[in-house]
């Protein structure tokens, strides 16, 4: 299946990385960082509910069965390993901020575009119809990236999409709810903040320093779903330090 779950639990492992997609997204957008993982160690890649299938599967999800499938995958780990270790893009940041707080097993976090504040961009419209209508030209690497990092299988009825409104209100509420939570993170967190992301404010990256358990970078060159070369050096060089 294009986009799923992977799930490598090995036996007597001291240490897990847990990764959790954001909204609409796939554990596909971790691809990059996977060979940088030490051996030894256990991996889950989450597929959050309603992702992975159609719209409508989406709509019929909830900001409560995510919060209850990322729980449920902290806690089983925290059953048989000591150390849990985060990896998280966009909602999923938000998801793990919270189990981190409530759970000292999460000994540390790397997040990729945490959405504390948005900011919409006009390339952001132009991207979503490039998607919807699948016109994106060959040289079109933003569009292409947000495309290929899509969870959802796409339908040209756009009626199905009308159940997605719910969603994306429940996710400005956790937003919200974050940020009001994060003085209470204690838990140390490297997070990869792209500078022209497409939705994320620049605010967020503010908002994240005024805590002193996390380290901001900012990407340069990178939106919500693409990583210039560069930026995509940093993510790896920071992550490689961030599991060794």
């Amino acid at each position: 299946m294009l986009h799923s779950e992977y799930k490598n639990i090995v036996p007597g492992a001291k240490r897990a990385y847990l990764f959790v997609h954001g909204i609409i997204g796939t554990p596909n957008h971790f691809d990059d960082l996977m060979p940088l993982l030490p051996e030894g160690v256990s991996v889950w890649k989450l597929l959050l509910d309603g992702h992975g299938k159609g719209p409508t599967d989406f709509s019929r999800a909830s900001m409560k069965k995510w919060r209850k499938n990322v729980k449920a995958a902290v806690d089983e780990l925290a059953e048989s390993h000591d150390e849990i270790y985060m990896v998280a893009h966009s909602m999923g940041t938000l998801l793990s901020t919270e189990q981190a707080i409530a759970n000292d097993k999460i000994k540390g976090m790397f997040f990729l575009q945490s959405p504390l504040r948005l900011f919409l961009r006009p390339s952001m419209p132009r991207i979503v119809f490039k998607v919807y209508l699948d016109r994106i030209k060959d040289g079109d690497v933003v569009a292409l990236a947000a495309k290929g990092r899509c969870g959802i299988i796409h339908s040209k009825n756009i009626l199905r999409y009308i159940g997605w409104i719910p969603r994306f209100l429940e996710l400005f509420e956790k937003m919200r709810v974050t940020r009001r939570d994060l003085k209470a993170l204690k838990t140390p967190c490297i997070a990869c903040q792209s500078r022209i992301d497409e939705m994320v404010s620049n605010r967020s990256a503010k908002i994240l320093r005024k805590n002193p358990y996390v380290t901001v970078y900012e990407l340069e060159h990178s939106g919500h779903y693409y990583y210039a070369d560069d930026d995509l050096a940093l993510i790896l060089r920071e992550f490689k330090k961030f599991v060794g």
